[in-house]
């Protein structure tokens, strides 16, 4: 008898599982199974914070094998989401939202990565970036981000701010790289128009109280509201945020924020048909903003320089699919380029052009078939 109590006192624990998905939920029913049945296999351990659902989202966490953690909702995405960092048990953490899938085709290379990078002890020092595709069409097309949301599992790393929360802070803190993958999500939930100003009417409401209260502002901060704004259609009071956001990235060099901004303040002053104040010489940079480039584009013809309109939309046919900031989806933008020059073309008796490049941006809606320079070129030289 004492030597199976002697056996059982120095039996070496079980390991941590490997790989913890973490969640914040609330009214979800609708996506929720989708996601979960996304990660089946993949994840070890499921943790859901339930932040008031009255729908039964609770019954759709437990029956895929969550466990759930019941909290009030206070206005902070970050107390949420980190409530379910601390129920955690795995190594490594995956963040997803209910309305975000990962298509099974990502599976093995993100075991891979977490084997690559899993030490035989202690917790693993590397966090990964995915890239969440903002999709309305099933993935063929949609808006690429990098995002963080693979990390490790430690009680120093922890999400901040109110609204668009970010572990990133943490993660310097602690000294931990941050590198990109190709692996890629699916988030659908801008594709509900209804949906998403409900959205935007919160997280106005979340950032205008922060910026009122003076805690933890920076120029992210406007540049959020500003978003906000713009997507509930006030144009002008989302110009006068963004200009604040561009003011306090210079001055604080933020170069991203600084080039992020001055696209939005773009955006609004064209949909306030303020084009003149929009029109500014052609980006020489090596990698243009498509939608900078389609916004000049928009105020040099409003303007009378079409010449100059049709230069920025054949470089815009040149931009990479690639995650920009302010994020776009280069697709849509590459879209809205191939229309404008096709009616640019048809005005001026080029119809066989017209029509071709016009056939194009079909194509890219349809069936997600690019279409570059070299398409360009060779569509001017079969369409004189």
């Amino acid at each position: 008898m004492s030597n199976a109590v002697s056996t059982a006192a120095t039996a070496p624990a079980a390991p941590p599982p490997l790989l913890s998905l973490c969640m914040i939920v609330r009214n979800e029913r609708e996506h929720l199974a989708r996601c979960l049945a996304s990660v089946r296999g993949l994840v070890d351990d499921i943790v859901v914070v339930d932040t008031g659902s009255t729908d039964g989202t609770q019954e759709v966490a437990r029956t895929h094998g969550a466990r759930l953690v019941q909290a009030t909702w206070e206005n902070d995405f970050s107390r949420a989401r980190n409530l379910s960092l601390a129920a955690a048990r795995g190594r490594w953490i995956l963040i997803l939202d209910a309305d975000e899938f990962l298509p099974e085709s990502e599976h093995a290379a993100l075991r891979a990565l977490l084997h690559a990078h899993t030490p035989a002890t202690g917790a693993p020092h590397r966090a990964f970036c995915l890239i969440q595709k903002n999709t309305s069409d099933g993935g063929r097309t949609g808006m690429l981000v990098n995002i963080i949301r693979l990390f490790p599992n430690r009680p120093d790393v922890r999400f901040a701010w109110p609204v668009h929360e970010q572990v990133a802070t943490s993660l310097a803190r602690a000294g931990i790289p941050i590198e990109d993958t190709g692996i890629a999500f699916l988030h659908t939930g801008y594709s509900d128009p209804s949906r998403n100003r409900a959205k935007q009417q919160r997280n106005r409401d979340i950032l205008a109280a922060q910026i009122a209260s003076g805690r933890d502002l920076a120029p992210l901060t406007h540049f959020l509201l500003a978003g906000c704004h713009l997507d509930l259609g006030d144009a002008s009071t989302a110009l006068v945020s963004y200009r604040e956001a561009h003011r306090l990235a210079l001055a604080s060099g933020d170069r991203e924020m600084i080039a992020g901004a001055a696209v939005r303040i773009a955006s609004c002053l064209v949909k306030l048909e303020r084009f003149a104040d929009v029109a500014a010489p052609v980006d020489d940079s090596a990698t243009p903003h498509p939608e900078m480039l389609n916004l000049r584009a928009v105020a040099e013809e409003k303007l009378g320089r079409p010449e100059t309109a049709v230069a920025l939309r054949e470089r815009v046919l040149g931009c990479a699919h690639r995650a920009f900031i302010p994020p776009c989806n280069v697709a849509h933008e590459k879209i809205a380029a191939l229309q404008a020059l096709g009616a640019h073309w048809f005005q001026r008796g080029r119809k066989a052009r017209a029509v071709a490049l016009l056939r194009a941006a079909v194509t890219l809606q349809n069936e997600a078939r690019d279409f570059g320079p070299a398409e360009l070129a060779q569509c001017y030289r079969e369409n004189p």
